[in-house]
């Protein structure tokens, strides 16, 4: 097993989705636009579950509902694996930077405890009551990155392309994390801007985190 995060790294786990693999500390955007696409991202942390890895299911209260009840409906008991912590569930918060925080300290205890390998399934709350601003959220997104290089992670954010504004997949999406999945491909993202670079850009128009 590795010895430290830079080892980690260095180490490439099967995501899941479409036989691919991917190296640890990947932040990833995962596009959908159906039930059958939706179902096959929560397949991600199915897997981790299975191979013993900390699963973090992150996200507005109606993602977060939809992902536990497609893990039950897969056989994985999300009350057992919460019980023996094996997964957390983790809410948005109207300040984005002790989002971020929170999420942190949910992978610290998962390290403290033992694991060697932490996925996180995002459905961030876009629009939604509780959660910070378009802009803000932005910011936290390009910050992500930088985070999920700190610990042993995956990172996956589920994008519903039927839904979100076009901003918020152009910046959001694209602009903030280095992989994409779209359909069945899996590519390096070109269209990634580093996080100062990206901080700068949105600074005029936000409140930096």
């Amino acid at each position: 097993m590795p010895q430290n995060v830079a080892e980690s790294n260095l180490m490439k786990i099967p995501l899941g989705i479409h036989d691919e693999e991917v190296p640890v500390g990947s932040h990833i955007a995962y596009f959908w636009e159906n039930e059958k696409e939706f179902n096959a991202g929560v397949r991600f942390l199915g897997v981790g579950l299975e191979n013993g890895d900390f699963c973090v299911i992150f996200g507005h209260d109606e993602g977060n509902r939809r992902v536990v009840e497609r893990l039950n409906a897969l056989g994985y008991d999300c009350n057992s694996f919460r019980r023996r912590n094996r997964l957390a569930i983790v809410s948005g918060h109207p300040d984005a930077g002790q989002m971020l925080t929170n999420i942190g300290e949910t992978f610290a205890n998962a390290i403290k405890e033992g694991t060697t390998l932490i996925r996180l399934l995002g459905n961030i709350g876009w629009g939604h009551d509780g959660w910070p601003s378009e802009d803000d959220i932005l910011a936290f997104e390009s910050r992500v990155t930088g985070a999920a290089r700190q610990f042993p992670c995956v990172i996956v954010c589920m994008y519903d392309v039927r839904a979100l504004p076009g901003r918020v997949v152009v910046h959001g999406a694209f602009e903030t994390h280095p992989m994409t999945i779209c359909g069945n491909v899996l590519r390096q993202n070109t269209h990634y801007v580093e996080v100062d670079e990206f901080l700068q850009r949105l600074k005029p128009a936000s409140t930096v985190v």
